[in-house]
Order: structure tokens, then sequence, then C-alpha cells
């Protein structure tokens, strides 16, 4: 009872912090609002800077406390309707390499980077599931949060048998596999893999365009266990793990992402009138190699 009443004062203690934080930066937070998709982009770093309490309960218990946050935005009135927050700027502390990753990261907030070597379709998934009772007409709830379709176990006036289906609450997903760039790697060591899924707004089309295969990418995510199940239909004593990614970000631009600057655009026009481009641009490939200068303006030309 003791250990209950110490939980429910932390999380009343961090949602105070939560609208705190809020009301503090309510203007500037207002315009990273995006319009209808009720999704808010936070700085770590920003919220590291006025409550330490919050950012170190983010990092070790970031289901919990980004729940405490999104409903602390509700609650004062900053958006209407289950808000998202997708975090940014995460510390280097938090960073790991994907084969570092070991079973204390478990539920824990960190950040990889990689390739995407795989991307499955967008599909629907179902998150919530309502079930009425027959006998007694009541509703229950059930969240969905393992691969087999949860039923409820048994209703508060003690029916067990089957319940009927009302609604379904469903959401978009996607599965990537994640793989270590070659460049983070040590001598002869083969890249490891692991599988990050997408939910919501980070499987848009706008988004999906940026995890292609062969995009480098960051992933902001917490690790979570995936059960294996046997051929006998139970489930082996020995986990799978995955992370479920809470921001993504690409770390090669697009043309459309692309913004060039008065300074660059003078650059480039100068560039333009140099009677000696060529040889300019095809020496700028590999600068560190010399010789090979065939080589570099096939490079060029390709």
């Amino acid at each position: 009872m003791e250990v209950q009443l110490t939980k429910k004062k932390k999380q009343e203690d961090l949602m105070l912090e939560a609208k705190n934080f809020f009301d503090y930066y309510k203007k500037e937070i207002g315009k990273l609002i995006r319009q209808s998709e009720r999704v808010v982009l936070l700085s770590f770093q920003q919220i590291s800077e006025f409550s330490p309490t919050l950012s170190e309960s983010i990092i070790d218990a970031p289901t919990t406390t980004l729940a405490v946050l999104e409903n602390a935005m509700d609650d004062i009135g900053l958006v209407k309707g289950s808000p998202r927050i997708r975090l940014s700027d995460l510390p280097n502390s938090s960073k790991i390499k994907i084969r570092d990753i070991r079973a204390k990261h478990l539920d824990q907030l960190l950040w990889i980077e990689g390739i995407v070597r795989q991307a499955s379709d967008v599909r629907p998934q179902v998150v919530n599931a309502k079930f009425e009772c027959p006998n007694c007409g009541a509703t229950l709830s059930v969240l969905q949060i393992d691969k087999k379709f949860r039923e409820p176990a048994r209703c508060t006036c003690g029916w067990k048998s089957s319940f009927k289906l009302i609604s379904k609450e469903m959401v978009d997903t996607q599965r990537l596999v994640i793989e270590e760039s070659s460049d983070s790697l040590d001598g002869g060591e083969q890249p490891r893999r692991i599988n990050v899924f997408l939910q919501e707004d980070l499987v848009e089309p706008k988004m999906e365009e940026r995890t292609t295969p062969g995009s480098k990418v960051r992933v902001y995510g917490i690790l979570k266990e995936v059960p294996v199940p046997l051929q006998t239909g139970s489930i082996s004593t020995r986990f799978d793990i995955a992370i479920e990614a809470n921001n993504t970000i690409p770390l090669e631009e697009s043309f459309e992402d692309l913004s060039i600057s008065d300074e660059e655009i003078e650059q480039i026009l100068e560039l333009s009138v140099d009677p000696n481009v060529y040889k300019r641009l095809s020496q700028s490939i590999a600068p560190s190699i010399y010789g090979f200068d065939r080589i570099k303006e096939a490079v060029l030309l390709q």
C-alpha cells in the first residue's frame, strides 16, 4: 500500500512539473504544434534546463513520463484530444550501438543511428478493443499490447465465456530493420541489426519517404522485449528485442529539404562563370586522396 501511495505521489509531482513546464513555454510550444495532427516536437535539452527531475524521469521511465506529459498538455488545454509528444536533442549519454544493447536497457529511452535495410508496408494495427458482456451488458476495454488479439478474461459479474466485440481502435504501423553503418564498425566486425516499430504520424507518406531502404536515420525510442512463440504454442524463455520509436530523424537531406542561403547562391553563381569549375569540382572529391584524377572526373560526371 505504501509503495502504491509513493508511486501515486511521484506521478502527481511529475504532472505538476509538466504543467509548469508547458505554462512557462506555452507560446513557444504553441508554434510547434502541427495543425490537426496533435503532434508536438519537444527539445529534451529545453526540458532538462527547466526540470532535471522531469528529464531524468523521461530517460528512466519514458512510457509513464511521456503519458504524464501528454495528459498535462490535454489538461491545460494546449492540445485537445490525445496529443502525441516527439522528442529531439537527446543527450549523447543515451546513444548506444546496436551491438551494445542489453537487457538492462529494457524500457529505457535511447537512440541509435544506422541504415534502413528493410521497411514493411504500412498496415493498421489494433491498439485498443471494447467488448460487451452478454450477461450484464457492461462494456469492457482491453489494451492490445501483444501480437495475439486479447479478449477480457472475465467480467465483474462473473461471466467468463465469450464476449461481443463492439469496436476497436486502430493505428497505422510499420516495421523497419536498422543495420549499423559501416563507418561505425571496427576491423572485421559484422554489422548488427534491430527491429524498429513506427506508429501513427511516424508512418505518414512524407515521413515514409525518409525511411526507405538505404536511408541513414537516427531513431529515438524505447527498448521493448518481444515474446518468441514456440511451435507448441507456448512462449519461449528467450525473448527478442525491438525499439518502439518515439521519433525518427533522417541524417541525409533530400532535395525538397535543402535550403540555400543568399551567400551560397552567390558562390554558385561565381562558380558558374569560373573557366576551371570542372577541375575544381573533380579535385573536391576525396581531397585527402592524391592522384586518381581520371577516376575523380568519372565520379563527377556520374
